[in-house]
């Protein structure tokens, strides 16, 4: 059972790259050096900022796993294959176990905002995994420095680029793992691929080891179009030997044109795009695969480049001069994953966060054996990741005590103090789901935020999708308020914060839209505001018209706005006894 377990952790997405690594170390003294570690490398300030010994992850992505194992086993019918994707996910435990992953020390994150006039609210965020010297590379290469600039093979990507990655990988690695399954070990055979290709499989992955890369251009109703997708691929191949292969390959395929280094294949993929014939393109020790002649247009003479864009220039400002992979999707990538996802919710009743569209990543490391991962705006799927596995389960440990004695804060329990750490970070996150939310309605309603006041104007956002229901629940609302199971359930039980209604996107800027529950934080509040800004307001209340008076006293609001908000904080204080 444990094994099945840990075999179910593996496939959690995110989760895995630590979970399937991480072994625990113990004692006091040992979290204090990890602190250290990792705390020497992060960035400081910013909305949050912690450190954890990463045993702390493990456990949580395992319980995650006995989850996800006992709903397979408990259905009627268990999802097809599913003994097979158990011993698949084993073996991939495996392969980021022999990775080097289990002697990750530490990980921390931190998100930093980023000047910038155009984007006053972008934030660098970065999640760091600190591993020993003496790791071995595999999937992301930890160790090692081999610092280069973006690439320049990104700035001439197609403008209309949905989705696009560059990674190092190792397939030789992933190759060794599978080969020692038995079930899987049958579909490897050395001999029969050997005589194939002229050498062993695992010496000929060995030279596809590098960078790899992908991407896709969205070509809905083309005939010549793989999904609805014009596809690109560009493969490592030093020693030329996959290029070699292709050649042999080719002969087998009626209507292939070979021409120097250019292979145009027959139309080889059949009623999925019924007549794209691919084409690969062998140069200068990498093979570029085409997905049809069209698409092969679409990214080698493409009319607008990615580079002259104003959003990717905007999205790659600031980021580190340096990476061993990047990741940029646009817009259309993430409302294709956001449908996705909606069904994930209908099938297993889960309200997963929506992804923030058009954001570019990059993954890093320096001569100290760090991965840092940075993105250009606020990742709210990163930020819940933190928030659910990191902020958490790390209340406890010294690293997370020693964080919060440097930043004013004392743990639960402590002896110095029974007060809770400041959440108020945690609920700036929330918050920056409720502007994404409130930008999406206003473009739909002619700049109009939702008109009814507090609960009935954050259902008008649930009901249209806008907003997660996760969003509505602050992290320091003591613990009690439990996010609603549907957004017909909700009600005022199910909510932390406030909703001001009746505004625009046209009001003035600085009229509070949504803030904080009085009695969330102790000491402060946060306050969204029509501009998009969120402040945290030091204040120490028990009501809400006392937020409204501390809103006035900053931005002297006129006598019309001023009586509409005391109106909406009075009538909230009266229904809840605050006076």
């Amino acid at each position: 059972m444990k094994i099945q377990n840990g075999a179910v952790s593996a496939l959690l997405g995110g989760a895995i790259l630590l979970a399937a690594g991480c072994e625990s170390t113990s004692g006091q003294a040992e979290d204090a050096r990890i602190y250290r570690t990792v705390a020497a490398q992060l960035d400081t300030g910013g909305t949050y900022y912690q450190i954890m010994n990463p045993r702390y992850v493990f456990e949580a992505a395992d319980r995650i796993g006995v989850q996800l194992f006992n709903s397979f086993t408990s259905m009627p019918e268990p999802p097809e294959n599913f003994t097979e994707i158990m011993d698949a996910s084993l073996h991939m435990a495996l392969a980021y176990r022999l990775s080097g992953l289990e002697d990750i020390q530490g990980c921390g994150s931190s998100s930093v905002r980023v000047s910038d006039d155009r984007e006053p609210l972008l934030f660098r965020n970065r999640t760091f995994l600190a591993v020993r010297p003496e790791s071995k590379g595999f999937l992301w290469a930890l160790p090692g420095t081999e610092n280069r600039p973006l690439a320049a093979s990104w700035n001439a990507l197609p403008a209309d680029v949905d989705s696009a990655f560059e990674f190092e990988l190792r397939p030789d690695a992933v190759y060794r793992v599978f080969a020692q399954s038995e079930k899987f070990s049958q579909y490897l055979h050395d001999e029969r691929i050997a005589l194939f290709v002229g050498e062993p499989p695992e010496k000929l992955l060995a030279g596809l080891s590098g960078v790899v890369g992908f991407a896709s251009i969205a070509a809905e109703g083309s005939d010549e179009a793989l999904s609805g997708n014009h596809l690109m691929l560009s493969l490592p191949d030093g020693e030329g030997k996959l290029a070699g292969l292709l050649r042999k390959v080719v002969l087998f395929l009626p209507g292939t044109k070979v021409e120097n280094e250019r292979i145009e294949f027959g139309t080889v993929l059949g009623e999925h795009a019924p007549k794209a014939r691919p084409v690969a393109m062998l140069k200068e020790g990498r093979i570029t695969l085409y997905s049809s002649l069209a698409a092969e247009k679409a990214f080698t003479a493409p009319e607008k480049k990615l580079a002259a864009t104003e959003a990717f220039q905007r999205l790659s400002a600031g980021l580190p001069e340096s990476g061993i992979g990047y990741l940029y999707n646009n817009e259309s990538y993430a409302k294709v994953f956001n449908l996705l996802m909606e069904e994930f919710e209908l099938s297993f009743r889960v309200n997963p966060d929506s992804w923030t569209p058009s954001q570019l990543t990059v993954l890093t490391r320096d001569g100290n054996n760090f991965l840092a991962t940075g993105n250009s705006s606020l990742d709210s799927n990163q930020s819940k990741l933190v928030n659910q596995l990191v902020l958490p389960v790390a209340v406890g440990s010294m690293a997370a005590k020693e964080y919060l004695k440097r930043n004013g804060g004392l743990l639960p329990g402590a002896e110095e103090s029974a007060e809770a750490p400041d959440t108020t970070g945690e609920c700036q996150i929330k918050l920056e789901l409720f502007k994404d939310a409130l930008a999406q309605y206003a473009e739909r309603h002619g700049g109009a935020y939702p008109e009814k006041e507090n609960i009935e104007g954050i259902r008008a956002l649930l009901a249209g999708k806008f907003l997660p229901l996760e969003a509505t629940v602050c992290p320091g609302a003591f613990g009690e308020d439990e996010p609603a199971e549907s957004p017909e359930l909700f009600d005022i039980g199910n909510c932390s914060f406030i909703y001001f209604g009746g505004f625009t996107t046209k009001s003035n800027p600085k009229l509070p839209l949504v803030a904080d529950w009085p009695f969330n934080h102790r000491g402060a509040v946060n306050v969204l505001l029509v501009d998009g800004t969120i402040e945290k307001l030091e204040l120490e209340t028990d009501n809400c018209k006392r937020i409204v008076s501390k809103l006035q006293t900053m931005y002297q609001y006129n006598e019309k706005e001023f009586q509409n908000l005391i109106r909406q904080a009075d009538k909230l204080d009266k229904m809840f006894e605050l006076e």
